[in-house]
């Protein structure tokens, strides 16, 4: 079965932004279903700290993701495929995190990874600084300087 073609073109940063939100949205109602699960089967109602961090990382990064891509989709220079990196390096950068508290949810004995931090803990620390932050401000920078021209009434 094929589907017909968009009536229009999405730019490529938006178009990864979409594809990562939808691994997120299928990883929050998978880590939901397991919270949910957990909570049942504990006494106290209350799932393990990292199934829950795990949840609510996959709600919260879909529509980070979404918002970067879009931002991103206005990125004012030669051509987009600086932004699209950078929204590839975010995405990832987010699979790996929340790869990470689920693999925590899964053992179920750390309460804090970082209250006696390991080696890849710290390093987890350093790559999602590089890969995430990093790239979130040079999109939204890269979006302002895009956008500042049409900017209505200009403030400043």
């Amino acid at each position: 079965m094929t589907f017909p073609p968009l009536p229009f073109a999405l730019p490529a940063p938006f178009h990864v932004a979409l594809f990562f939100s939808s691994l997120y949205f299928l990883a929050a109602l998978l880590t939901g279903v397991w919270k949910w699960r957990a909570m049942l089967a504990a006494s106290d109602g209350l799932a393990h700290k990292y199934v829950d961090i795990a949840h609510h990382a996959a709600l919260h990064y879909g529509p980070f993701i979404l918002l970067a891509g879009l931002l991103a989709s206005f990125w004012p220079f030669d051509n987009l495929f600086g932004a699209w990196i950078l929204v590839e390096i975010m995405g990832w950068t987010m699979v790996l995190s929340l790869s990470r508290y689920i693999s925590l949810g899964l053992r179920g004995t750390i309460t804090n990874q970082l209250h006696r931090a390991t080696a890849p803990a710290r390093f987890g620390l350093v790559f999602f600084f590089f890969g995430s932050f990093i790239p979130g401000i040079l999109i939204a920078i890269g979006a302002l300087i895009g956008l500042w021209p049409d900017l209505p009434g200009k403030p400043f």
